[in-house]
């Protein structure tokens, strides 16, 4: 999992938009982008134990975030000291550290793409910042920043349920980000399928009888490692092992 993440970090990072800061962000030479993504994979071969390998590389994307000051690069380099504050939970001073990070970046790249990370990551924030913090990203140009945000709101506040008793209005009001998704943001991408799908899934999930066992499994739609399209009922017949894992 710590590969698969470590990858999508640097995807998600190398290929999000240039310069779009408030003021005028210099955009990444060829080499900045280059050793990053090193630094990244570096990181990511190492043996070390989690928190070891923290402690050892952050002075090290520190001194490129320094040397990269103002860039998208920068940026990039920032955003991977924010994802890893978490190993500092249990020692103390995870939300700390990542309300001042988080706090620096909103100054500097109001605009930036790369933001959309933010709402991904946000269980290294103190829950009382979550709120203001994602309402915040709510601005930015990008609508994948603005679909990240709507559900980063949307998860502190999920249907509970019961909630299709209401009227369409209510639930609308009760569900805002939701809905956002559904009609606004449904087709823009996120992991291996889309905002709409993921309100969906939210707004509409499985009865406790549909999971029962012996009941036939739900259907399953996605793409495979390969990136090719493929659905649960095309193994019918088949032994298939299911492996649902977070990235919390």
């Amino acid at each position: 999992m710590q590969t698969w993440l470590a990858r999508r970090f640097l995807v998600t990072a190398l290929c999000a938009g240039i310069g779009f800061a408030q003021k005028p962000v210099a955009s990444a030479p060829p080499d900045a982008r280059s050793e990053i993504a090193a630094l990244v994979l570096e990181h990511e071969a190492s043996s070390l134990g989690y928190v070891e390998k923290y402690e050892q590389w952050k002075p090290r994307f520190e001194a490129f975030a320094a040397a990269h000051r103002g860039s998208e690069a920068e940026l990039t380099a920032q955003l991977w000291l924010l994802q890893q504050t978490w190993w500092l939970k249990q020692k103390g001073g995870m939300e700390e550290t990542s309300g001042s990070i988080v706090d620096d970046l909103l100054t500097r790249f109001p605009k930036s793409a790369q933001l959309a990370k933010i709402p991904e990551i946000g269980y290294v924030f103190d829950k009382l910042k979550k709120p203001a913090l994602f309402e915040a990203l709510l601005a930015s140009p990008h609508a994948s920043v603005q679909a990240a945000a709507h559900l980063g709101l949307a998860k502190l506040a999920p249907p509970k349920p019961g909630w299709r008793e209401q009227s369409e209005g209510d639930a609308q009001k009760s569900h805002p980000h939701l809905f956002a998704l559904q009609s606004k943001f449904a087709n823009e991408p996120y992991l291996f399928t889309t905002y709409g799908a993921i309100a969906d899934s939210m707004l509409n999930p499985l009865t406790p009888a549909q999971l029962a066992v012996g009941v036939a499994a739900p259907e399953i739609i996605g793409i495979d490692q390969d990136g090719k399209p493929m659905k649960l009922s095309d193994f019918r017949g088949k032994v298939v092992m299911l492996d649902f894992w977070g990235s919390w």
